[in-house]
């Protein structure tokens, strides 16, 4: 029986183009991410060493339930138990590979005019991979295909069709209204360093199915400030003999302001109260926060772009009202906020999801609902475990930590101008 195929995002492989070492490892990250379809598509190899490849590539599609087609070649198709062969219009005439195949295998035919369309639907096509859309590298004598011609197609034909040839994140939202099916595409996702996060992304573009909030940490991520806490922990402990150890930043980014000053009177053996020395703290920064700390690039764009599209905008901060209240109004953010939550309102570090949880809940959102950007690996993997998308976001103070934040979030990201469009 024939397999009911979801077109919608469709992987074309190309091992000259992958990022990662196999391609095995390409496809299921790539699957993990929300892929519905793989085509096998090697030009290069060798009969023997395609067939190897497509009989590993089988078992695994197999293992996630997930359709294979072949393309081009028919007698390998066959010999793999593939759910179907796709063929151009150089190969064999797509009538004849339908009496190859017979009626229970999935056949895919190229086309690039109403035309070729037509004749693939009366030769027995199921579905028509329509392009190039745009010049690619992948393909670089395919005719383009205008956005004309492909809507007269989409007239002409009932089949699935699903477009082909430079399709890519920022164009991929442009075809959903034309009506096609699928995206087909090869380096937008097997060339990306994150196949999983560029999967998922063009899935939620395509799918229509973006966020309904996003949640932002402050400091080190829209906030521009680690360089003024270094300062302030310097002067801090220069005051009373000490230097400041080596992991000490790190180990108070994710401490609320009351954890982390009970953790530096144990550490340095105070005599002073946790409540002191949160009010000194406040007084050294209230200045800095209130006049010179600065958002990081491409920041505001996102933050204004994201309000303008109707995203719910919250904020998940370890800094108190005394201080995330000026710098946000000085940057001109506040009121772009529908809701700020910090960790002095759950009692518990961003090791642990609360605080998340409570910014969604304060959004009137499910955490599925959210996107979340974090600099510091504890708030990725807390946001994580409260179910939320979560995008790791560069900055100079958590670099020690990035792979470890990549291996965690579903993207990465060095500044604002690379966030995903919701």
């Amino acid at each position: 029986m024939k397999r009911q195929i979801d077109y919608s995002i469709y992987l074309v492989t190309d091992q000259s183009l992958m990022s990662t070492d196999t391609l095995i490892e390409a496809a299921e990250q790539a699957i993990l991410g929300g892929c519905t379809l793989i085509q096998l598509r090697e030009k290069e190899l060798s009969s023997l060493d395609f067939y190897e490849i497509a009989v590993e590539l089988r078992n695994l599609t197999n293992e996630y339930d997930m359709p294979l087609i072949i393309n081009d070649r028919i007698d390998i198709a066959l010999a793999v138990g593939a759910d179907g062969v796709h063929i151009g219009q150089s190969d064999v005439p797509a009538a004849v590979a339908r009496k190859i195949i017979g009626d229970n295998m999935v056949l895919g035919v190229s086309a690039s005019s109403v035309e070729e369309s037509l004749q693939a639907v009366a030769d027995g096509a199921d579905c028509l991979g329509i392009g190039a859309m745009f010049s690619t590298d992948t393909k670089e004598d395919a005719k383009i295909v205008t956005m004309e011609e492909l809507c007269c197609i989409r007239e002409a034909v009932s089949i699935p069709i699903v477009v082909i040839g430079g399709i890519n994140k920022d164009n991929a939202a442009d075809f959903k209204a034309v009506g096609v099916d699928g995206l087909a595409v090869v380096s937008a996702i097997i060339s990306q360093p994150n196949i999983t996060a560029a999967t998922k992304e063009l899935k939620q573009i395509f799918d229509g199915s973006g966020f309904k909030g996003a949640i932002f940490d402050l400091d080190g991520t829209v906030l521009d400030s680690m360089d003024v806490w270094e300062r302030i922990d310097i002067a801090f402990l220069e005051k009373r003999g000490f230097t400041v150890p080596e992991d000490y930043i790190t180990e108070i980014s994710s401490m609320s302001f009351a954890e982390a000053a009970v953790y530096t009177v144990e550490l340095f053996g105070l005599k002073e109260s946790p409540e002191n020395i949160i009010e000194e703290w406040n007084s050294m920064a209230i200045d800095e926060y209130s006049h010179r700390v600065k958002m990081k690039p491409y920041a505001l764009e996102y933050l204004q772009k994201l309000k303008v599209n109707g995203i719910k905008l919250g904020v998940a901060t370890g800094l108190p009202k005394a201080l995330y209240e000026p710098v946000l109004k000085n940057n001109g953010i506040y009121d772009l906020f529908n809701s700020i939550t910090s960790s002095d309102e759950v009692n518990r570090s961003k090791a642990f999801p609360d605080i998340f949880i409570l910014a969604a809940q304060k959004l009137g959102l499910a955490p599925s609902e959210c996107i979340v950007f974090e600099d510091i690996p504890e708030g990725v993997r807390s946001a994580k475990q409260a179910g939320m998308t979560v995008y790791g976001v560069y900055d100079k103070y958590s670099e020690d930590f990035r792979e470890d934040i990549e291996n965690i979030a579903d993207g990465y990201i060095l500044n604002f101008s690379e966030a995903p469009k919701l």
